[in-house]
């Protein structure tokens, strides 16, 4: 039996009955009165109904209650339902299950047995070869789920996509409520990051969550463990809010931390805003991990900031970023790859530069650059990156930096300096170049007075255009101010 079962023009009809029979009574002055009955509904042909529910109730009062029940779907025919010693259960082995469909076909039988108090199974044991639900898919799902006091439902499920334990408190009086989940995995397709992004559309239908997932997978992407807690503010007056309160996301190659809010003010459209820091160990693998293998080799160190954007957490809005970024990595080479492949990394590499070079430095960018040390600070404004200290220094040469680039149309503008072998004197004027302060003109100016052999073979360029086509001019004579 699958949910296509369920399906059915309005014309078109689909039997249903409905069996009431007393079990107990009582005598009193007005004569023999119920106590209890037994209610059984059946929907579907009668020798193998598509659904079943048997309910025990105390029938002795202004409205029956239900003592307990039982609920089969798709258990074939003979079935006999057992009855639990209180509380509702259900039972369902079904092909494929459309929970929308379901609902549809709870709405067809009697309303007060569909919804009304007591009738809604407690306990729930599920088997089914393919769930939709809210746009996303499990296939060979198993569930079993148990409501406890106060609402709380937890449960444990194993499926192709998750494996694992939840516990849910559905919303009330105005509580947006809860989920905690503690899965082993969980694969998640493109199409459902999408469907997550429509319900964080509206902040006041998230939950608040407490999930840790041991490896967590989008598409073919494996992103490793992650853990989030995040609450929902949206009940404070003009304000919609979801406060992220923990986001840590660890593979082999690095560990991710970050808080933050996604919110918005009265009409005002959402804005999401980040404090993270990402610690790496392996640069070169974590961007092969996430689709840029051959960009990087090696490099080791951390970059943090605090970035927002319009738009959901799960969007980076590009012509909207803006904050400010640090970087701070050692020990890593910029490998050779094609111009604009590696997007913004490709403007750090500086392969344009090779052409425009004198011979002495052709073999320090021809193959990619290796540093011994990258680092430097930026602040984006409106999805433009400007630094005035990026510096990359490496056994025979150290390269500075300034200038902006264009996060969402991948344009620049750029000052580099090329500095010849590093000695100890250069070494001693790179590490005051780090002060965003200084700027690149200041640098030179100490250059000339401190190191003039340094100067002289030092040399300057300027980089604009698209990152896929820079373009490269050589400024003559740099130091002749």
């Amino acid at each position: 039996m699958c949910s296509s079962d369920l399906d059915k023009a309005a014309a078109d009809s689909l039997p249903l009955r409905l069996e009431t029979r007393v079990l107990d009574t009582a005598t009193g002055p007005d004569g023999e009165r119920p106590l209890t009955d037994r209610l059984r509904v059946e929907l579907g042909p009668v020798a193998q109904p598509l659904l079943a529910l048997l309910y025990e109730r105390d029938i002795s009062g202004p409205a029956p209650r239900v003592l307990r029940g039982s609920i089969g779907a798709g258990l074939g025919a003979g079935v006999v339902l057992p009855l639990p010693a209180a509380g509702v259960q259900a039972h369902a082995q079904l092909e494929q299950l459309d929970v929308p469909a379901w609902e549809r076909i709870f709405s067809t039988t009697d309303e007060a047995v569909a919804t009304g108090p007591g009738y809604l199974p407690t306990r729930l044991a599920l088997r089914t070869d393919r769930l939709d639900l809210e746009g996303r898919r499990f296939h060979r799902l198993v569930l079993g789920a148990t409501q406890q006091a106060g609402g709380l439902w937890t449960a444990n499920l194993a499926a192709d996509e998750v494996d694992g334990h939840l516990a849910y408190r559905p919303p009330a009086a105005g509580q947006a409520g809860s989920l905690r989940a503690r899965l082993t995995r969980l694969n998640l397709a493109p199409g459902n990051v999408q469907r997550v992004e429509q319900i964080l559309q509206q902040p006041r239908s998230v939950p608040a969550l407490d999930i840790v997932v041991d490896e967590l997978t989008v598409g073919n992407r494996r992103l490793g463990h992650v853990e989030v807690e995040a609450v929902n503010h949206g009940d404070v007056p003009r304000l919609r809010e979801w406060r992220l309160n923990r986001l840590r996301l660890s593979t082999p190659e690095a560990r991710l931390s970050a808080t933050g809010h996604w919110a918005a003010a009265g009409s005002e459209p959402h804005r999401t805003a980040l404090n993270f820091r990402l610690d790496i160990d392996d640069a070169g693998q974590l961007l092969t991990r996430f689709g840029r293998e051959g960009t990087v080799r090696g490099g080791k160190g951390h970059i943090e900031g605090q970035i927002g954007w319009m738009g959901s957490p799960l969007s980076l809005d590009h012509a909207s970023l803006s904050g400010q970024v640090g970087i701070d990595i050692e020990r890593g080479q910029f490998l050779k790859v094609e111009p604009g492949a590696a997007k913004l990394l490709g403007v750090l590499s500086l392969q344009s530069l090779p052409r425009r070079l004198r011979l002495d430095f052709r073999d320090v960018f021809s193959e990619g650059f290796s540093f011994d040390h990258l680092r430097g600070d930026a602040r984006i404004d409106q999805g433009v990156l400007r630094t005035r200290n990026l510096q990359m220094n490496g056994v025979n040469a150290a390269v500075l930096m300034e200038g902006s680039a264009d996060l969402a149309r991948e344009t620049q503008d750029l000052t580099v300096l090329v500095v010849p072998e590093v000695t100890a004197g250069t070494a001693s004027l790179l590490a005051t170049a780090v002060n965003p302060l200084v700027g690149l003109g200041t640098f030179l100016a100490q250059l000339v007075l401190r190191q003039p052999l340094q100067s002289a073979n030092t040399q300057q360029f300027r980089i604009t255009g698209s990152w896929a086509d820079p373009q490269v001019e050589k400024i003559e004579a740099p130091l002749r101010r």
